[in-house]
C-alpha cells in the first residue's frame, strides 16, 4: 500500500507558488485542477494581495483599501469566484447611475432585446450631461473603436491622439472620456494608450448588458479572499505558507557547461560568479530551489512567481539574475496610484436600492455604499453608515500635498463638499453629519497603460525550464485588474501542463 501511495506522489509534480494575491490563488487552484501538488508561499499574513483590508480602530471595521469591483466581462475572475464558492458575496447591479454638480442625474439600464452592441445605446441618448449631438457622435465613436485596426501604422500611441483627430469636443471629453478612463484605467486620458482604451470599449461597454453587470463585495475582501479562500485552499489539499517571504531563486547551470567547472553542487550562490545570461541559456538553465528570508531552501519541480512588480524585481536582484531583469527593461512602468476616502456619515446618501454612483465634476470618481454586513461592531464603534469615495489614477489628479498625512484633511473636506453639491437630495447641510473619515492611498495600485508598456511587457514564459511568471503586469492584454490578475495565473498553469505534456 505505501508503494502505490509513494507512486502517486512520484507522478504528481510539486510546485512551488509564491505569491498569495488574485494571481496567486488562480494559479493555485488551477494546478491543483491539473494535477499539481501545490505550495503557496505568502510574505505577509493573509491572503489577497491588494484586494485587502484594513482595521479602522474608530469604528471598530474592516475596511478595503480600495473599493474592488469586477465587471460581468471580468469572465476569468467571476469563474475563480464560482470555484472557490464566493459569488453569495457580491451583490449584483445591472445600470450605471451618474451624479453631476449641480444636482443633474442619470442612469445608463440595457434595453436586453436589442443587439449586444445596442443595448445601452437608447438610455445613452437621454445622458443628460452631454448635448444631443454630443451623445450621436460618442455613440458612433464607441462603434469606431470596437472596430479599430490594431497595426501601429492605422492607430495612435495615446487615446488623446485619437481624440483630436476625431475633433472630439472638450466637454464631451471632460463628461464621458475622463471619468470612463479614470475609472477603468487609472489613468489620464494624455497619457494612456489608444490599445487600451479600445480593449475595455469592446469587451465591456459594447459586449452587453451582461458584460456590464456591476458585482460589489458584501463583505470585506479580507473575509472573502483570505478567511474563506484560505479556507477553500486548504481543504483542497493546498498547503499554504504564511510569513515566509522568499528570498531568492537558486539556479543551477547544465551539467556540460563550461561555468560549472570546479563547482561541484552547481547551483548559484549570493557571492558566485561570473553572472549568467540567460539569453544564452534558453532552454537549460534550471532552478533548482527557492531560499526563504530565514535561509531555508525548498526543492521542487516547477516554481510560478506570482508577485507584484517591485518584489519581483527584489528576488531577480538577489538571485543574480539582472541580465533577465535588464531585458525586460521593467523601468518603463510607471506605477499608478488609487485614492479612497472613506467616510461614515449619520444617513445613507445614496437609496436603499443603489450601491454606487459615478460622480462627475471630480476629484471623486466612484461613490461606493454598499449593502455590508454589520456584525459584532460595539454599539460604542458604531460610526454611521460607511461610504467610500475613489480616485483613480491620484497621481495625476492630487497636489503632493494632499498625498500626505497633513493634506489629507483638506481632501476629505474637498470630496465632502462634492458630495454636497452632487446629491443634491440626499445630503442635506443642516442634517448630514460627517462622524469620522480616514483616506488611504495605495501608491503602487496599478501600472500606467501607456503606450510604452501596454502592448510590450513580459510574457509569462522565462529562460528557465521549471520557472513561470504571473502578475496583472505580465502580457494578459488587459489592464492592471483583478481579471488581469487571475487570467495570468491561469495562463501560467497552463504553459506548465504544456511543458508536462512535451
Amino acid at each position: 500500500m505505501s508503494s502505490i501511495l509513494a507512486s502517486e506522489q512520484r507522478v504528481c509534480p510539486s510546485l512551488a507558488v509564491v505569491g498569495g494575491g488574485l494571481a496567486g490563488i488562480a494559479a493555485a487552484e488551477a494546478a491543483l485542477q491539473n494535477g499539481f501538488r501545490v505550495t503557496l508561499f505568502e510574505r505577509s499574513r493573509v491572503l489577497g494581495g491588494r484586494a485587502a483590508s484594513l482595521f479602522e480602530p474608530n469604528t471598530g471595521q474592516w475596511i478595503d483599501n480600495g473599493q474592488h469591483i469586477a465587471l460581468g466581462c471580468c469572465t476569468e475572475l467571476l469563474d475563480l469566484n464560482r470555484q472557490l464558492g464566493l459569488t453569495d458575496y457580491f451583490e449584483r447591479k445591472e445600470s450605471i447611475p451618474f451624479a453631476q454638480i449641480g444636482g443633474k442625474q442619470g442612469k445608463l439600464t440595457p434595453v436586453r432585446w436589442l443587439p449586444q452592441c445596442w443595448q445601452f445605446f437608447p438610455t445613452f441618448l437621454t445622458f443628460p450631461f452631454l448635448s444631443f449631438r454630443e451623445r450621436i457622435n460618442t455613440g458612433l465613436l464607441l462603434r469606431k473603436l470596437s472596430t479599430a485596426t490594431t497595426g501601429k501604422e492605422s492607430t495612435p500611441d495615446t487615446f488623446a491622439e485619437w481624440l483630436r483627430t476625431k475633433k472630439v469636443s472638450a466637454n464631451t471629453i471632460e463628461k464621458f472620456w475622463a471619468p470612463l478612463i479614470f475609472s477603468a484605467l487609472s489613468e489620464s486620458v494624455e497619457h494612456v494608450s489608444f490599445e487600451a482604451v479600445r480593449q475595455i470599449v469592446r469587451d465591456g461597454f459594447l459586449a452587453g448588458y451582461r458584460a456590464m453587470t456591476f458585482h460589489i463585495p458584501t463583505l470585506p475582501l479580507r473575509a472573502i479572499y483570505h478567511d474563506i479562500v484560505a479556507e477553500q485552499l486548504q481543504n483542497r489539499g493546498i498547503e499554504l505558507h504564511f510569513l515566509r517571504r522568499v528570498k531568492r531563486l537558486c539556479w543551477e547551470f547544465p551539467a556540460d557547461s563550461d561555468n560549472s567547472a570546479g563547482n561541484n553542487d552547481n547551483t548559484n550562490t549570493a557571492e558566485s560568479s561570473p553572472q549568467p545570461s540567460p539569453q544564452q541559456h534558453e532552454t537549460r538553465l534550471r532552478i533548482d530551489a527557492l531560499e526563504l528570508s530565514d535561509g531555508t531552501r525548498l526543492s521542487f519541480d516547477y516554481y510560478l512567481l506570482a508577485v507584484p512588480l517591485s518584489q519581483f524585481r527584489e528576488i531577480m536582484t538577489a538571485s543574480d539574475l539582472e541580465p533577465y531583469t535588464e531585458q525586460l527593461d521593467l523601468e518603463r512602468f510607471e506605477p499608478g496610484s488609487i485614492t479612497t476616502i472613506h467616510l461614515w456619515f449619520n444617513h445613507r446618501l445614496l437609496p436603499d436600492d443603489c450601491s454606487y454612483s459615478v460622480l462627475l465634476g471630480g476629484p471623486g470618481q466612484f461613490l461606493f455604499c454598499p449593502q455590508r454586513e454589520r456584525k459584532n461592531i460595539p454599539a460604542e464603534k458604531n460610526a454611521g453608515v460607511y461610504h467610500t469615495v475613489v480616485i483613480s489614477a491620484s497621481h495625476r489628479l492630487l497636489s503632493e500635498h494632499e498625498f500626505t498625512s497633513r493634506g489629507s484633511f483638506g481632501l476629505v473636506e474637498r470630496v465632502v463638499q462634492q458630495l454636497q453639491n452632487t446629491l443634491a437630495g440626499s445630503f442635506h447641510k443642516e442634517t448630514t453629519q460627517l462622524l469620522s473619515s480616514r483616506v488611504t492611498t495605495h501608491f503602487e495600485a496599478v501600472f500606467s497603460p501607456t503606450p510604452a508598456v501596454y502592448l510590450q511587457r513580459p510574457e509569462s514564459e522565462t529562460p528557465f525550464e521549471n520557472l513561470v511568471l504571473a502578475g496583472d503586469w505580465t502580457q494578459t492584454q488587459l489592464p492592471a485588474t483583478l481579471e488581469s490578475a487571475v487570467r495570468s495565473g491561469r495562463h501560467a498553469v497552463q504553459i506548465l501542463q504544456a511543458l508536462l505534456e512535451n
